[in-house]
C-alpha cells in the first residue's frame, strides 16, 4: 500500500495495478513504444474508488488492489474514468459488473463515448467524489479529467501528463486531441502545486510540482 500524510496526519490509502502495453513502430513514433499502464483503488469515507479501470484483462488486478485495502468489489462506490481511451476503459465492463453498487463517471464530453453496462454520470468542473474534487484538464481527450485530494495535495493526473526517467513528459502528440487545451491544462495544474501526483503512464517522481514546471512549456516527445 502507499500512503500520503498530509500536514493534519491525514493518510490516503492508494494501491495501483500496472501493467505494460507495447505501440508498435508508426503509430506514436518512428519507434516501438513501450509504456506501463496504472490505475488505481483508493480507500475513501463512503467506499473504495477505482480510478480508471486499466487495459482488457485488468480486473483481477484491480480486485487484488482492492483487497489490499481490506475490501471486496462489494466495497467499491466509484469508478472514475479520466478518459475515453481503451487503455483506461479496457477493463470497465468487467470491473462494472463485479462491483454492482458503483456508480460510474467521466468527463462530459468522452462520458456519451464510453461503452458500459449502465450509466456513465458526466462530471465536470468542481464536481466532488467523496473527498475528491474533480479538475476539468482537456486536451488529451475533450472530457479528460483529474482528481484532487485537497487534504493530502494528491493528484491522479490521468494521462494530462506521464513520466519517465525521474522526469515529467508530456504523451506522445499523436494521441493529443488538442495540444494548445493540453498545455493550459498543464499550466494550470502546475499553477496548483501538488505535493504527489499518480499518474497513469509512469511511476512517481520526486518533487513532483518542481518537475512539472521544467516540462511545461517544453517540447512535445516525439515517441
Amino acid at each position: 500500500m502507499s500512503e500520503q500524510s498530509g500536514e493534519g496526519g491525514t493518510h490516503l490509502p492508494v494501491e495501483e495495478v500496472v501493467r505494460e502495453v507495447v505501440i508498435p513502430a508508426g503509430v506514436a513514433g518512428a519507434a516501438e513504444l513501450v509504456m506501463d499502464v496504472r490505475c488505481y483503488a483508493v480507500a475513501q469515507p463512503a467506499g473504495i474508488v477505482i480510478i480508471d479501470t486499466g487495459l482488457p484483462g485488468t480486473e483481477d488486478g484491480i480486485a487484488a488492489a482492492v483487497e489490499a485495502l481490506g475490501g471486496t468489489f462489494a466495497d467499491v462506490r466509484d469508478i472514475v474514468l479520466t478518459h475515453l481511451h481503451m487503455d483506461h476503459v479496457g477493463s470497465l465492463f468487467a470491473v462494472a459488473e463485479r462491483a454492482p453498487h458503483a456508480a460510474i463517471y467521466a468527463g462530459g464530453p468522452d462520458s456519451m463515448d464510453i461503452r458500459a453496462p449502465r450509466r456513465v454520470t458526466p462530471i465536470s468542473e468542481g464536481a466532488v467524489i467523496q473527498d475528491f474534487g474533480v479538475l476539468a484538464t482537456p486536451g488529451h481527450t475533450k472530457g479528460h479529467v483529474s482528481l484532487f485530494h485537497e487534504p493530502t495535495g494528491t493528484l491522479f493526473m490521468g494521462d494530462a501528463a506521464g513520466t519517465e526517467s525521474g522526469e515529467v513528459i508530456r504523451g506522445p502528440e499523436a494521441f493529443t486531441a488538442d495540444a494548445a487545451l493540453a498545455e493550459e491544462s498543464l499550466e494550470r495544474i502546475a499553477d496548483l502545486g501538488p505535493d504527489r501526483i499518480l499518474f497513469a503512464h509512469g511511476a512517481e517522481v520526486a518533487s513532483p510540482a518542481d518537475a512539472l514546471a521544467r516540462m511545461v512549456g517544453g517540447p512535445y516527445r516525439q515517441g
